[in-house]
């Protein structure tokens, strides 16, 4: 097994695979080395200067967060100096989210111990001001109302309050991929949903979605959460008629209408997936050739799909479809 686990850390680093990359903003990678080494400053300037572009905000704070783990306090006391400032309070407030999961660990509930839970609910606690005061700044930023929802979810606050909470993001983008990639979390089963609903909302998200928009991928991910509550196999459960022809077709009329957009990458990555997992290996080769051999989104769509990681399998998928 050990020798197993070497060879497999050997192969990743050869080919310097990267998790949680899978998006375009050739401005932030610099900015995250600053942050992450204590200059706050640089993440809210970078953030700031996404005010309006509500795609580039929610991928910026996400990643700024992060990085700034290990700066929350000075971060924390820079907001308080300066109350007036959203984005110091939406990323103290994101940063606070992150800090709390990273307590926590992404491990299933019943491993994880009475004090990292009563951690991870003590961070969580310290969120909810700083994001209101953010919103409150900004009334038309969608943004603050999306971490809100991630710390909803944390909290597990009643389901009412986290569709008011849905209700005020739609209001401000009603084509927001970031939320709406939120909101199947909110509503798959293992959360606060079902299998039927998070389909339903997937499937109804995708249909209004604009021409050349990728929340149509969102699709994908609301049929991964329900594959893997069902305990079903990836390939018998994509390769079925009714899921294939659905991601099919979205597929191909949002690659027909493509326009730039910073979650085409993670796009194409869902897309890719699920096609390869469908048996269309052509329309698969056509997505992953579209984005990088060394780097995967965090989560979805590969963690599920491999017992060593992500990076792991995703390069595996590149092989089998002959893509560098």
């Amino acid at each position: 097994m050990l020798r197993t686990i070497g060879r497999i850390i050997r192969a990743l680093r050869s080919n310097n695979l990267r998790e949680d990359t899978a998006w375009h903003d050739p401005e932030l990678p610099p900015v995250e080395e600053k942050v992450r080494a204590g200059d706050i400053e640089a993440g809210r300037r970078l953030l700031a200067g996404a005010q309006g572009d509500h795609e580039l905000r929610a991928l910026r704070v996400g990643r700024l967060s992060k990085q700034a783990i290990g700066n929350v306090d000075a971060l924390a006391r820079l907001s308080t100096e300066r109350p007036d400032d959203a984005d110091l309070a939406l990323l103290l407030g994101a940063t606070r989210i992150k800090q709390a999961w990273q307590v926590r660990t992404g491990a299933m509930a019943a491993d994880v111990s009475r004090e990292q839970f009563e951690s991870f609910w003590f961070l969580l606690g310290g969120v909810y001001d700083p994001l209101v005061r953010a919103a409150e700044l900004r009334p038309d930023d969608p943004t603050p109302w999306d971490q809100l929802q991630w710390r909803g979810l944390g909290l597990q606050v009643d389901r009412a309050e986290l569709d008011d909470v849905w209700h005020e993001l739609h209001s401000r983008n009603s084509v927001h991929y970031a939320s709406h990639f939120s909101r199947v979390q909110v509503l798959c089963a293992k959360w606060q949903g079902s299998n039927d609903e998070v389909l339903e909302f997937a499937t109804s998200a995708a249909g209004a979605a604009p021409p050349g928009e990728p929340l149509g991928a969102i699709l994908v991910a609301a049929h991964l959460e329900v594959m893997i509550d069902k305990e079903v196999d990836p390939y018998l459960y994509f390769g079925s008629r009714s899921v294939r022809n659905q991601i099919t077709q979205h597929a191909d009329d949002w690659i027909a209408n493509l326009r730039p957009h910073v979650r085409t990458p993670e796009a194409h990555h869902l897309y890719g997936a699920a096609l390869y997992l469908a048996g269309d290996h052509d329309r698969a080769r056509r997505h992953l050739a579209e984005v990088s051999s060394t780097s995967v989104p965090n989560r979805l769509p590969w963690e599920p799909l491999s017992y060593y990681g992500p990076a792991l399998q995703y390069r595996a998928v590149r092989k089998t479809l002959d893509l560098p």
